[in-house]
Formats: C-alpha cells, sequence, structure tokens
C-alpha cells in the first residue's frame, strides 16, 4: 500500500532532512553544526518558515565531528524516526484524542560534505557515491575526467551492499584496519542505515 496518498495527505508526513555548520561569532574559527528537517506536506511558501522546521540536533563545536563521530548525534534521531515509522498518536488542538501520524525521511538536502557525513560516504574528492566513477589525481589534485572505461563505472551502487560493507567496517578491529576498509568500499559504519526507509542513494539533492 502506498505510504502517500490523498486520504493520508496531513497523517503521514514526509520529512526532508539537512545538515549545515555555521559560525556564531565574528573573527573565530568556531563552528556550530545543526540538523533539521522540513515537513514537505506544508505548501512550500510554509514549510521552511522557522515555527514549522523541526530541529533534531544541535552540534557544538569548536570542530565539525569526523565522519564516524556524526553517528553520536544520528542515534537518537534516528531512534525517533524508527518510531515516527511506525507512528503514534499526537493529541493537538483540534484532535483531543489524538491522531495516529506517521513520518519517512523522503530526501537529504544538503551542500556535499554534509551530505557524505549524513549517509555515510567520504569525500567527494574520492567516488562518486551514486554510481562507481572514482576520481584520478593528478598533482595530489583531484578530477573525474575520462570516459573510456564508461561501461565500467555507470552502474548505480547497490545499496545492500553499501550496508554490507557498512558493517564490515565496524567489525575491523583496528584503526588501520578501518582506514583500508574505507580506501578500499568508500563506506563506514552508520546509524542512519538502519532507518527502515533511508534512501541515500536516489535522494540525495545537493544544494
Amino acid at each position: 500500500m502506498p505510504f502517500f496518498t490523498k486520504k493520508h495527505a496531513d497523517t503521514h508526513l514526509g520529512l526532508i532532512i539537512n545538515m549545515d555548520w555555521f559560525q556564531p561569532f565574528d573573527s573565530s574559527l568556531y563552528s556550530v553544526g545543526v540538523i533539521y528537517a522540513v515537513i514537505c506536506n506544508l505548501p512550500r511558501t510554509e514549510r521552511y518558515k522557522s515555527h514549522n522546521i523541526l530541529t533534531l540536533a544541535v552540534i557544538p563545536g569548536p570542530k565539525e565531528p569526523k565522519l564516524h563521530e556524526i553517528n553520536n548525534y544520528l542515534y537518537p534521531i534516528i531512534n525517533q524516526l524508527v518510531h515516527l515509522w511506525s507512528g503514534y498518536n499526537i493529541v493537538t488542538h483540534e484532535n483531543k484524542s489524538g491522531r495516529f501520524i506517521r513520518g519517512a525521511i523522503i530526501g537529504c538536502s544538503s551542500d556535499v560534505p554534509a551530505t557524505r557525513k549524513l549517509c555515510g560516504f567520504i569525500s567527494a574528492r574520492v567516488a562518486c557515491y551514486r554510481c562507481y566513477k572514482l576520481a584520478n589525481f593528478v598533482n595530489n589534485q583531484s578530477n573525474f575526467g575520462g570516459f573510456s572505461d564508461f561501461s565500467d563505472w555507470f552502474v548505480e551502487r547497490d545499496i545492500d551492499i553499501i550496508r554490507e560493507k557498512a558493517y564490515e567496517w565496524k567489525k575491523c578491529q583496528t584503526e588501520e584496519s578501518r582506514k583500508n576498509h574505507v580506501s578500499q568500499h568508500h563506506v563506514h559504519k552508520f546509524v542512519s542505515r538502519r532507518y527502515t526507509i533511508w534512501i541515500i542513494l536516489t535522494l540525495c539533492a545537493i544544494v
């Protein structure tokens, strides 16, 4: 049964998640991050108003967390999203007995570095997250030129394989073995992948 239908237009919520950093102080390299979501059921003119944005986490500085450290902030968020996917009653002004609400992440909209951290991929300077294209390095500068082997890499990545390699990363016993695993497979363990409908490959809008 489809999740989004006319019947459930106001009870099945579609969420777009975003993560970004900003510098709250002048003349300082202190970065603070925020993870938030917008409700796509709302009209575009309403969904980005401050009172309609769902602030999911504030990440204190002074520096951005490393790729795997972001899990510490995502873990409670994912737990709540799993709960929301199953659904629960929410009491409102118009419905004192509550309405059964469900929600699903339908996209991720961030800049390239933030999207990589949210979805568990390494730097965009190394490999594409959608296909198997790898970067070329010339004088320590990466580029994605060259199409002679187009048929070898223009293949969509398999989400099940990505999950498998992410769990393998977790089983690595040493920091060195984890680095080697990431270099080979370009993914690492990410709590967001336990979210049953986390569509990381096809619905990442880079802004």
